[in-house]
C-alpha cells in the first residue's frame, strides 16, 4: 500500500486492530496469560472460586481488558501524536487514558460476580492497572521497534502520469511532496514548486511511486535509504540524510510499502 485507506484516527485504530487479531501467536499469548493468571488467583479469587471457574474468570477479564486498553491506548496516543506531542510522552498519555476505563470495568466486573464495592475495587486496583498499562504499551513499542529494518530494493516502479505536472527545469526525480495549505511542494534532486492539488489526491494519482508517511508528507520509494526510531519517534531516513517524521496512523502502510 502506497497509502492509509482512511485518513481518521478510529478507522486506523480498527485497522490496526484487525491485523492483531489475525495473528494466532497473540491470541495464544493473550489466552495463556489469563490462564496463568488464573492459576495464581489474584485478588482473592484464588480463595472464593474454584480453578475452572477462576480460570475462566480471569482470561474473560484478561482478555476484554487488553482489547478496552489497546483501543482507547492506541486512539489517545495517536491523537495525542497528531497534536504534535512526542512519542515517548503521546505514549505515556495514551496508557494513563486507557487504565481509567480498564479500571472501571474490572471493578464492574468484579462487583458482577461478587457483590463488592464498586469503588472499593477501583481505588485497589488502579495503581496495579495503571502499571500493566504503561509496561504493555513500553513493550508494544519496543515490539514496533525491533520490527523496523531496511528498506527493500524492488525492481523500479514505471513513472506515472503524475510527474508531467512538475516544470520541465526541475526534472522528474522527484524526492517528496509536502502539504502546505491548498498547495503541495514538490521536490525534486533540482529543486523545488507549489502544485494547486492536495497530498491526498496527489497520493493518490502517484500510486504505488511513493508512501504517504504522514498528513503532511509523502515520499517517492526511490528517495528512502531507511526507516528506523529516533528519540522514540518513527522516521523515514531519505538518501540525503533528512529524516521525516511518519504518523502513528501510516506506520504499518510505510512498513508494508518500504519492505
Amino acid at each position: 500500500m502506497g497509502k492509509v485507506a482512511n485518513d481518521t484516527v478510529v478507522a486506523e485504530t480498527i485497522a490496526e486492530a484487525q491485523v492483531l487479531a489475525r495473528h494466532r501467536r497473540f491470541w495464544a499469548g493473550l489466552l495463556g496469560a489469563g490462564f496463568v493468571i488464573g492459576l495464581t488467583g489474584p485478588f482473592g479469587t484464588y480463595d472464593t472460586l474454584p480453578m475452572l471457574a477462576r480460570t475462566a474468570y480471569w482470561m474473560f477479564a484478561v482478555g476484554t481488558t487488553f482489547w478496552l486498553g489497546y483501543l482507547v491506548s492506541f486512539t489517545v496516543t495517536t491523537g495525542a501524536e497528531g497534536y504534535g506531542i512526542s512519542a515517548p510522552v503521546s505514549l505515556g498519555i495514551g496508557a494513563a487514558a486507557a487504565s481509567l476505563p480498564v479500571t472501571a470495568w474490572l471493578a464492574g466486573f468484579h462487583v458482577a460476580v461478587f457483590a463488592t464495592p464498586f469503588w472499593t475495587d477501583a481505588l485497589e486496583l488502579l495503581p496495579y492497572v495503571a502499571v500493566i498499562c504503561f509496561a504493555v504499551a513500553a513493550l508494544s513499542e519496543a515490539v514496533a521497534t525491533r520490527e523496523v529494518g531496511p528498506v527493500s530494493r524492488a525492481t523500479p516502479i514505471p513513472e506515472p502520469a503524475w510527474l508531467d505536472q512538475l516544470p520541465g527545469h526541475l526534472g522528474r526525480d522527484l524526492i517528496l511532496l509536502h502539504a502546505q495549505d491548498h498547495y503541495v511542494r514538490a521536490e525534486t534532486e533540482l529543486g523545488q514548486t507549489l502544485l494547486r492539488t492536495t497530498l491526498h489526491d496527489a497520493a493518490d494519482d502517484l500510486g504505488d511511486y511513493g508512501v504517504r508517511i504522514h498528513r503532511s508528507w509523502w515520499v517517492a520509494r526511490a528517495a528512502v535509504a531507511a526507516f528506523r526510531y529516533r528519540n522514540g519517534a518513527p522516521v523515514v531516513v531519505l538518501l540525503d540524510g533528512r529524516e521525516l517524521p511518519i504518523g502513528r496512523t501510516y506506520r504499518r502502510s510505510v512498513k508494508e510499502a518500504l519492505r
